[in-house]
C-alpha cells in the first residue's frame, strides 16, 4: 500500500502558527494602544500649548501700548473722564427706566415693595 502523507503535520504547524500570532497580536495590541493614547495627548496638549501662546502674545501687545503715550491718554480721557486744563465736559446721566413690576398698572404699590414705598403710597392717596 502506498504511503499517505501525514495530514496531521501541516495541520499542527498551521494550528501552532496562528496560536503564535494571535499571542504577537494580543502582546502588541495594549502598547499599541497606549502608544495611540499618548499621541493624542500629545496633539492635546500642543494645541492647549499654541492657544495658550496666542493668549500671551496678546498680552504683551496689550502691555505694549502703555508705552505710546497717546493711547495712555486716550485711555484715561475716556475711561476716567480726565479733561486737559481749560476744556469743558458734559455728562448726562441715564435715568434709569421705570420698572413695570414696581407697579401694578393702577399705580399703586405691590407687597414686594420696601415698607417705605407702601407708606408713602398709602399716605398719598394711592
Amino acid at each position: 500500500m502506498p504511503r499517505l502523507p501525514r495530514r496531521t503535520t501541516l495541520t499542527t504547524r498551521a494550528t501552532l502558527l496562528a496560536v503564535v500570532i494571535c499571542v504577537l497580536v494580543l502582546t502588541l495590541a495594549y502598547p499599541l494602544r497606549l502608544y495611540l493614547q499618548q499621541q493624542a495627548d500629545i496633539a492635546a496638549l500642543a494645541k492647549q500649548n499654541a492657544a495658550a501662546q496666542a493668549r500671551v502674545d496678546a498680552l504683551r501687545e496689550t502691555v505694549s501700548k502703555y508705552d505710546d503715550d497717546t493711547w495712555v491718554e486716550d485711555e484715561a480721557r475716556r475711561r476716567l473722564h480726565y479733561v486737559k486744563p481749560g476744556e469743558k465736559t458734559y455728562l448726562v446721566p441715564v435715568a434709569p427706566p421705570p420698572s413695570p413690576a414696581a407697579t401694578d398698572g393702577r399705580g399703586r404699590s405691590s407687597p414686594d415693595d420696601a415698607w417705605y414705598s407702601q407708606l408713602w403710597s398709602q399716605a398719598n392717596g394711592r
